[in-house]
């Protein structure tokens, strides 16, 4: 039957001047699958319900009667309310009961192992590797600020070492003002602390 049926649909398609590409594109199925429908090669779908469900679509875009074919083909591997209860004894319920939490709902189910999930942890260890690359890039550039500073005022306070020729001169005081560097104005306060020997 599933034969004389895809022959059925090649025919239909075929009379409206379609290809087969044409009716995958409109009908949104794969090439290779309408091609499994209209050879008659249900067995390739894997599982029932796919072909049941490009049966009615492909035979709805052509206007054919598919309902005898649908009837005739087996039932899924799961079905009915029996392999319901199965799976809500083996997995607990599907849906909760209004008003129920997750965890209510668990309980009362007879305890099942929940899994948790590990994004959370790790957005806590992300959150603290970057508050803490945050930190350590601040205090580096403290640092730099820092050393930056020191050599200006050591250069400003004591001239006559580095050139003692010019050591109480006018063009040594000139010279002195030229190469004076401009120190930067640190925004927020600063205090360094030397460590002193204990006795």
């Amino acid at each position: 039957m599933p034969a004389a049926f895809g022959q059925m649909l090649t025919e239909a398609r075929e009379s409206r001047g379609l290809s087969i590409e044409d009716a995958s594109f409109e009908t949104r199925i794969p090439v290779a699958r309408l091609r499994l429908l209209e050879s008659g090669n249900l067995a390739a779908f894997g599982s029932m319900t796919y072909a049941r469900s490009f049966i009615r679509r492909y035979s709805e875009y052509l206007e054919v009667d598919a309902a005898d074919m649908l009837e005739d083909l087996p039932a899924g591997v799961l079905g009915g309310e029996r392999d319901y209860r199965y799976l809500t004894q083996s997995h607990g319920p599907w849906l909760r009961e209004h008003g129920t939490t997750a965890v209510s709902a668990v309980k009362a189910t007879g305890g099942l192992n929940v899994i948790k999930s590990p994004l959370p942890a790790a957005i806590a260890v992300f959150v603290l590797i970057l508050a803490g690359t945050a930190m350590w890039g601040k205090h580096m550039a403290d640092i730099h600020r820092l050393e930056q500073a020191q050599p200006a005022e050591t250069e400003s306070t004591s001239p006559s070492k580095s050139n003692p020729a010019m050591d109480g001169s006018a063009a040594g005081t000139v010279a002195l003002k030229a190469k004076a560097p401009v120190t930067k104005q640190i925004d927020f306060p600063v205090s360094v602390r030397k460590a002193m020997p204990v006795d």
